[in-house]
């Protein structure tokens, strides 16, 4: 898919220093498409991390051990209050929106998890939308 090449290219140009803003925004959009078709189990975190895991390489500079933490954190959050858990994870995504870079590494981030399984479900793509809406970045016709 083009939306994931271009995603995939936009993190190996990136190679600046990986604040805690940007480290959350990807997290929340991971657990946002991890979450999107029903509820989350621990064993569906832990599957989508290892699927995640087999990507790693192309989401550096990010370091994948804390991200995963705090992939798991938000999950874990998501668990208990679903509400409040997606309200905090569309949070943390939104916080990069005033930095152009980061919201569209954050956009192509969660691109690449909603493909990691090699399509993209319709629940998927409605989780996308609402991940651009939080970032500013209008939809694609």
């Amino acid at each position: 898919d083009e939306r994931v090449a271009y995603a995939l290219a936009a993190w190996k140009r990136f190679d600046e220093s990986v604040p805690d803003t940007l480290l959350r925004a990807v997290a929340g959009a991971f657990v946002l498409v991890a979450t999107c078709d029903g509820d989350l189990s621990d064993s569906e975190a832990n599957r989508f991390l290892e699927m995640l895991g087999s990507k790693a390489d192309a989401l550096s500079p990010l370091d994948f051990d804390e991200l995963s933490q705090t992939f798991q954190d938000l999950s874990g959050a998501m668990i208990s209050d679903p509400g409040d858990g997606r309200r905090l994870a569309l949070e943390y995504v939104a916080r990069v929106k005033d930095t152009p870079q980061y919201a569209e590494l954050v956009s192509g981030a969660a691109q690449i998890a909603a493909s990691a399984d090699g399509r993209i479900e319709l629940v998927e793509e409605k989780v996308m939308g609402n991940i651009r809406d939080a970032l500013g970045i209008p939809r694609p016709k």
